[in-house]
């Protein structure tokens, strides 16, 4: 088990105009906002240093301001990558409105220096509670999450190919700070021990899912 951090650094006033842009957190007032910052915090984690594991993450909405960290799913033989987050990107939702005898879904590991800003799950609930509209935004934000687990398993329940090759763009995507995946197709399908016309036709599937944006060599991870 992890150690629990403490999120005590204030939050910036650009972390409060990024934030404010975001869903669900644009649909609510920024006065309303302003009083759920003050109860948000700040952490910091290095590279391979564990954000959250079945043990331990933190209470509240978590929003990614530097850095890249991947949600993993972890067993004695294989790690997957399941999903990664970027800045701008917001998790946690999983986290809150649990009891405190409630284990965590995945491993969430820093894959480059990140820094977060947490918002409390009280402040979450005032705002769901008091603020009609950021209710709704909020159940569209988890209506979102919903459909696209639903797309991810589908992608990880596919043809072995087609699996593998999302499996290698996810953790690619990751290592790269703007997202993309600069790969040479021959190397890929070196790697993953597949014909260059099975790597295409993977491609081409992923493509047509709506898991990836591809133009000439490089390729794009949809996360939404």
């Amino acid at each position: 088990m992890i150690a629990e951090r403490e999120f005590v650094d204030s939050v910036t006033e650009e972390d409060f105009k990024i934030i404010r842009s975001l869903p669900p957190f644009n649909a609510t007032s920024e006065a309303a906002l302003r009083e759920a910052f003050e109860h948000a915090g700040t952490g910091y984690y290095g590279i391979g240093d564990i954000v959250s594991d079945e043990e331990y993450f933190p209470k509240g909405l978590c929003i990614v301001m530097k850095g890249v960290i991947v949600a993993e799913n972890r067993t004695e033989t294989h790690v997957i990558a399941l999903n990664a987050f970027m800045k701008g990107d917001v998790f946690g939702a999983a986290a809150l409105f649990v009891n405190k005898d409630s284990r965590y879904t995945s491993f969430v590991v820093a894959k480059r220096p990140t820094r977060l800003v947490v918002i409390p799950e009280e402040a979450i609930i005032k705002l769901i509670s008091t603020r009609p509209k950021f209710a709704v935004a909020y159940s569209a934000f988890l209506t979102s999450k919903i459909r696209f687990l639903n797309r991810k398993i589908s992608g990880y329940t596919a043809k072995s190919s087609v699996r593998a090759l999302l499996q290698y763009l996810e953790v690619a995507c990751a290592e790269d700070d703007d997202g993309v995946a600069k790969i040479n197709i021959s190397a890929v399908a070196d790697e993953l021990n597949m014909s260059r016309t099975t790597v295409y036709s993977a491609a081409d599937t992923l493509e047509e899912a709506g898991f990836i944006k591809r133009d000439g060599k490089y390729y794009t991870l949809l996360r939404k």
